[in-house]
């Protein structure tokens, strides 16, 4: 309840006011899948059939997937981090459909994000800290203000025609595969782009696409290797931007009709990550990396970096592991094996605040 006084000099008169404010407290939901546990749900699709537009979910560790989902309301959906040992909250399928405006995404590993393909509109989604395997929006449903953030793209990304307003930043992308649509509205900078044999990057569009302060890595045996730019009928231009091969060869940008590759570009120069491993095969830097392990690589930058202005981060502070910031998590690091009746039980803990 809001008290306001009006205060009118002429009248002599004083007018006391009430303004009665609806308040609405978005509930927050937990979802666990691990057996002899406790929560509010044990499937998170059953918590996201639950909510209301506005609640929080968070989704516990587990080593079970919680299968795939489709949203269909605007929601924040938080895991404990998409790799961190013991930590990891892993979903399907994610599917939005319409009714999922203003969804936020954090600290979840998933294989996929798609879309409905039923002609729905959706606005304002947010994805932060994530592990995300193949990614595509905007083929029938349309998409405005989309941030992606932060996170660790795999597989492909697809950002079709029908999204608009999209930023594309500080995120490590293996993709190997990455084509843009609309880029008049959408913003490709500062991320790391380490896929060992080299990228390809197209603009599916007529106008031009930008690719700003952006570190582009390899592990490649072969000289003249590539980030392979294919403008279509639109341009492609280069700004700002480092590569290098941790292998024997070269990495250079292609070149041709409709690619502009500024003077401010560095060519096979190394960032200077404060740590990779191209020996390890779960190193960004490694020949042939399996799967990323985000203990191996600190890829803040050394002093003497040649990227300009800290150009990979800008400032933010890339989650290896996607834990969000402020969530609390306790680990059980060991325990007695055998304990005698009436005995103590003698527990490590760690614990953490993200």
């Amino acid at each position: 309840m809001k008290t306001q006084f009006l205060n009118n000099s002429k009248l002599g008169i004083f007018i006391l006011a009430f303004t009665f404010i609806a308040i609405t407290i978005n509930a927050q939901t937990t979802v666990n899948n691990n057996p002899n546990t406790s929560a509010d749900f044990t499937d998170l699709q059953t918590a996201i059939d639950a909510a209301t537009n506005g609640d929080i979910i968070y989704v516990q560790q587990s080593p079970t997937s919680y299968g795939a989902i489709t949203i269909n309301k605007g929601l924040t959906i938080v895991g404990r981090s998409h790799s961190d040992s013991g930590y990891k909250s892993e979903v399907g399928i994610i599917t939005f459909a319409d009714g999922a405006s203003n969804t936020t995404l954090k600290g979840l590993k998933t294989s996929s994000v798609t879309e409905s393909n039923l002609g729905a509109t959706i606005t304002d989604l947010k994805f932060f800290d994530n592990e995300i395997a193949n990614f595509s929006l905007g083929n029938a449903d349309t998409f405005n203000n989309v941030l992606i953030q932060g996170n660790i793209l795999r597989g492909s990304l697809y950002m079709y025609a029908n999204t608009s307003n999209v930023l594309i930043n500080n995120n490590v992308i293996f993709a190997g595969g990455i084509y843009l649509y609309n880029t008049a509205t959408l913003l490709f900078s500062n991320n790391v782009l380490a896929l060992y044999y080299g990228v390809n990057i197209g603009n599916s569009s007529t106008g031009l696409l930008n690719i700003d302060n952006c570190i582009f890595i390899g592990n490649y045996g072969v000289n003249n290797s590539l980030v392979t730019l294919t403008p279509g009928s639109g341009t492609i231009q280069v700004n700002n931007c480092i590569t290098y091969n941790y292998g024997s060869g070269t990495y250079d940008f292609s070149t041709g009709t409709g690619i502009t590759i500024n003077a401010n570009n560095q060519e096979n120069t190394d960032p200077l990550f404060t740590s990779v491993d191209p020996a390890s095969t779960t190193s960004i830097a490694a020949a042939f990396m399996s799967v990323f392990d985000g203990a191996n690589d600190d890829l803040t930058l050394q002093a003497g970096s040649p990227v300009n202005d800290d150009g990979l981060f800008q400032g933010y502070t890339f989650k290896n592991f996607g834990t969000p910031t402020g969530i609390p998590s306790i680990k059980v690091d060991s325990y007695s094996s055998t304990v005698p009746k009436n005995s103590n039980l003698t527990v490590t803990i760690t614990a953490k605040t993200n």
